[in-house]
């Protein structure tokens, strides 16, 4: 796989970051833990969706799809958590 260019990678943040924009409005209404259990329902569907379209199923079964889902959505939990807690951590004293 190769890497990104920077321009590619800053699509991708910026889109990302109007899910991040929504999820966070829609939280005001609906409270976090709904929206957070929501865009995670979303996400297992779309993704699930995407896989079947892309004919992904003739190549890999659904237990290798969840693997690989899983272990994306590992990494990406891992990174964000790690700069969350530098973000928004009280200060030691």
């Amino acid at each position: 796989m190769s890497t990104p260019s920077k321009e590619d990678a800053q699509r991708f943040f910026d889109l990302s970051n109007q899910f991040v924009n929504l999820a966070n409005d829609q939280g005001e209404e609906h409270g976090k833990p709904r929206v957070s259990a929501a865009i995670l329902w979303a996400a297992s569907r779309y993704n699930a969706f995407t896989w079947v379209m892309s004919g992904a199923p003739q190549k890999q079964t659904p237990e290798e799809a969840v693997e690989l889902f899983v272990a994306q959505y590992r990494k990406m939990l891992v990174d964000n958590l790690k700069y969350m807690r530098e973000q928004f951590a009280d200060p030691a004293p």
